[in-house]
């Protein structure tokens, strides 16, 4: 219903523009340089306006497509509450979330030039949880030392106890901070 109101108000805008127009030659003669500047200046009204129209309806697709992408991903799942949809995070999506949150983190060397270093004993039997924290920690600015003992030289120690409390593996990790790494 906009949309073809907003038709009717250019039309009657373009009808205007030709009657002001032409009642403006009459008393003041145009020649044609003007003229073209003028409808320059209208069409260039009319092609601004449809182009921030199909502006947004173009937003509104590309909305509406990462949606589904999301959706077809399985980070997204749609439903239907009170007769509306609804869209919530799954719990891929939210583990996802927590991947890209750790990756944005802004790391900062520590002013003591201490380290933070991760030693870990996760069973077998939760091996997919071994897996996502080896990958967290590589997300935070880890390097591996040895198999299941990694360090940082940034500040992050507060992330790291996050991704062992997320995880559950606070009886299985321990966390030191040291002084030097290596010999010497």
């Amino acid at each position: 219903m906009r949309n073809h109101f907003a038709g009717f108000i250019l039309w009657d805008l373009y009808k205007l523009y030709n009657k002001t127009e032409n009642a403006l030659e009459l008393i003041f003669p145009l020649n044609s340089s003007v003229k073209s500047r003028l409808n320059y200046r209208f069409y260039g009204y009319l092609r601004d306006a449809w182009d921030r129209r199909h502006e947004k309806e173009k937003e509104k697709i590309n909305f509406y497509k990462l949606i589904q992408r999301l959706k077809n991903s399985g980070y997204l799942k749609t439903l239907k509450i009170k007769g509306k949809k609804a869209a919530i995070i799954t719990p891929k999506g939210i583990e996802k979330l927590f991947k890209v949150g750790l990756k944005t983190i802004d790391k900062r060397k520590r002013k003591d030039k201490k380290w933070q270093m991760v030693l870990f004993d996760i069973p077998e039997n939760i091996r997919k949880y071994r897996d996502y924290f080896r990958t967290a920690l590589q997300y935070l600015g880890y390097k591996k030392l040895q198999k299941s003992i990694w360090v940082c030289p940034y500040n992050i120690e507060k992330e790291t106890k996050e991704l062992i409390k997320r995880y559950n593996l606070k009886p299985f990790v321990e966390l030191l901070l040291v002084e030097k790494i290596g010999l010497g």
